[in-house]
């Protein structure tokens, strides 16, 4: 675990509990942002933002029919409007989209005003955690440990413009969310 910056992010929940950056949670597909993120905004009485169910709400179909009916470069503009969004809003927690901050604008818009969490996975977790749900990830048919080791590994770089990072190889979800709530505080401390 990492933590970079030192700037308090959580209001005193004992007056108002405001939060005074928005936590993002960033990491590959199948590390468990969406899962992690509802359950710390819950247990930290934030809202919750995805950035694919923004993306699948506004565009009113699955994220491959939108890449495959309207073109990446689409889905790259699409992408960057609901992040802009997202990015709007205060007190809340956003889980994003495996590639969202391999796109600079993307990630500086995040940085902004978010404290990014880096939920680190490796090829293999990566691996067994999507093995069965390739319909919802296309990137992953057909791809090995190996082939996914290149994507990460392609996506590293952005990743570790991280406030936090965590591990989440052999942790279970409870763990993961505990460690998010944990690291949030020790920033608040600060």
């Amino acid at each position: 675990m990492i933590s970079v910056r030192r700037e308090p992010i959580v209001g005193n929940p004992g007056k108002g509990g405001r939060m005074k950056k928005n936590i993002v949670l960033i990491g590959f597909m199948g590390s468990g942002k969406t899962t992690v993120g509802r359950r710390v905004a819950a247990s930290l009485g934030l809202d919750f933002y995805d950035t694919d169910e923004y993306l699948k709400k506004s565009e009113k179909m699955p994220l491959a029919q939108i890449i495959a009916k309207k073109g990446q470069k689409y889905f790259e503009g699409a992408q960057r409007f609901a992040v802009m969004n997202l990015c709007e809003n205060e007190n809340a927690l956003i889980s994003t989209g495996g590639n969202t901050v391999c796109d600079r604008q993307n990630l500086d818009m995040l940085k902004k005003n978010g404290i990014l969490v880096w939920l680190r996975a490796s090829a293999e977790t990566v691996y067994q955690n999507t093995k069965d749900s390739h319909n919802k990830r296309p990137a992953l048919v057909g791809q090995t440990v190996e082939g996914i080791a290149q994507m990460l590994a392609e996506n590293e770089p952005y990743y570790k413009e991280c406030d936090i990072c965590i591990s989440v190889d052999g942790r279970d979800m409870d763990r993961i969310v505990e460690t998010v709530q944990e690291e949030i505080k020790k920033l608040n401390e600060q």
